[in-house]
């Protein structure tokens, strides 16, 4: 029951996060888009540096709901004594939020003539994503580095 409960959990912050995250990524990645310039008036290696400036602050900021996922499911698995089965769904609730805006921001970058610094960056983030998980769920001692701030973390 207690590892039923816990998917549940899990399904219900992948749902949420999938409305929120299009907001906040769009957010986080205003820098980089200023810094890529006009589309049509500027330079490649500006249009690249303003891709991975809003590939940091897509990835910093997501990584944080990623860390919350992973630990969140550790203490889950660790004193609630929920099954181990757990761990796809927290991949999924992790990953396939920030999948479904990527599908969704390369839909409508396809009706603009000009590349979007933000829709670029998010190929970036969902790669650092994936490999993040694995290092949080792995190492978590990481997450206590980097993510103090989050909740559950340091619990």
């Amino acid at each position: 029951m207690k590892t039923l409960f816990s998917i549940a959990v899990l399904i219900v912050l992948g749902i949420i996060t999938n409305f929120v995250a299009v907001f906040v990524l769009n957010v986080v990645g205003i820098p980089g888009v200023l810094i890529a310039g006009r589309p049509g008036k500027r330079s490649k290696v500006r249009f690249i540096c303003g891709s991975i400036i809003s590939a940091i602050g897509q990835s910093y900021v997501y990584l944080a709901y990623t860390t919350l996922i992973v630990n969140w499911t550790i203490l889950a698995i660790s004193k609630q004594g929920v099954s181990f089965i757990i761990w796809p769904v927290a991949f999924l609730a992790a990953i396939l939020p920030l999948w479904i805006n990527l599908i969704h921001a390369r839909v409508e970058a396809k009706e603009i003539e000009h590349a979007n610094a933000q829709t670029e960056a998010l190929h970036i983030t969902i790669l650092l994503t994936l490999v993040g998980f694995f290092i949080f769920a792995f190492i978590p001692k990481v997450m206590h580095i980097i993510y103090s701030w989050v909740p559950y973390v340091g619990s």
